[in-house]
């Protein structure tokens, strides 16, 4: 994990639901990250906080889940919101669900026809335990599928420099700096990792603690040296030490032999791992073709 707390969005011109809201996620933890809860009262504010929240590109937010009122400075100006997260934001993993005092306004089937959105909510239902489960699930599938979409897209920047070995290294460069930046060219205090990438016992490329070429390799041996975990057949696996892990690809007549280290806030869920490998493998197999 690389957050150190997780971002709710409440967009609602009613200050007591606010206040509400808050007073139920505020012991709230999820894999035991706090919830942030970020408040705006109209479509605009909301535009505002949500492109305050982005990271490197509109599509990247810190946001996982936005609550969203319906009827607002218009009847429908939280489905117009919902429509600019979608169709301008380019945003498809923020998980929004909409909340309404006034069901006659906007039916539920019609909005859930009509909009990309992940659920309905009457305020009259929007009890405690309901905003748990709802704000729980939507965290962890933005969680995983903000991971799988990162993942995808860095891989096919290495795929577009894949045909030599600086290349891919200098595409990894560009990629840390990019995905770390907010909107003003700053490292959000919301992100906090380490990473690092060892290929045939060379650094290749590092970022923030382990630049240090000669605390990469300590730590890397400390870790391996540790109780390991097969990942697959071939003799991929896993080491884990509290929030460190480290992914050992196997060298193969299609891989190259490759290590990598990440040391997140809270020790990494097994969903996180299994999309970690997967895209390893892909990169151990690009660096092997390389020249």
């Amino acid at each position: 994990m690389h957050m150190t707390e997780v971002h709710v969005v409440l967009v609602d011109d009613e200050p007591d639901v606010h206040e509400i809201t808050r007073l139920a996620l505020r012991k709230f933890r999820i894999y035991g990250l706090p919830v942030r809860l970020h408040s705006a009262a109209s479509k605009e504010e909301g535009i505002a906080l949500l492109n305050s929240l982005t990271v490197g590109r509109a599509e990247f937010s810190l946001a996982s889940v936005a609550l969203i009122d319906v009827v607002m400075e218009t009847d429908h100006a939280g489905l117009e919101l919902c429509a600019y997260i979608r169709d301008v934001m380019k945003n498809r993993r923020i998980q929004l669900y909409v909340r309404t005092g006034q069901p006659g306004i906007a039916p539920e089937r019609s909005v859930i026809d009509q909009y990309e959105i992940q659920g309905y909510l009457a305020k009259s239902e929007a009890t405690e335990d309901k905003l748990y489960t709802l704000v729980k699930a939507g965290v962890r599938q933005h969680l995983y599928s903000g991971l799988s979409y990162t993942l995808q897209h860095k891989l096919h920047g290495l795929i577009q420099s894949a045909s030599s070995r600086d290349g891919i290294a200098a595409s990894l460069r560009a990629w840390q700096r990019q995905v770390t930046l907010g909107p003003k060219g700053e490292t959000p205090s919301s992100l906090s990792f380490s990473s690092c990438y060892i290929v045939d016992d060379q650094v290749v490329d590092a970022f923030n603690v382990w630049q240090d070429e000669a605390l990469a390799r300590q730590r890397r041996d400390e870790l391996a040296a540790l109780p390991a975990t097969p990942l697959n057949e071939e003799g991929d696996r896993i080491t884990m030490d509290g929030r460190d892990f480290l992914i050992q690809i196997a060298p193969t007549a299609a891989n190259a032999a490759v290590q990598y280290m990440l040391r997140g806030t809270v020790p990494s869920p097994d969903w996180e791992v299994a999309l970690y490998h997967a895209y390893l493998r892909s990169f151990a197999a690009l660096w092997k073709q390389a020249s």
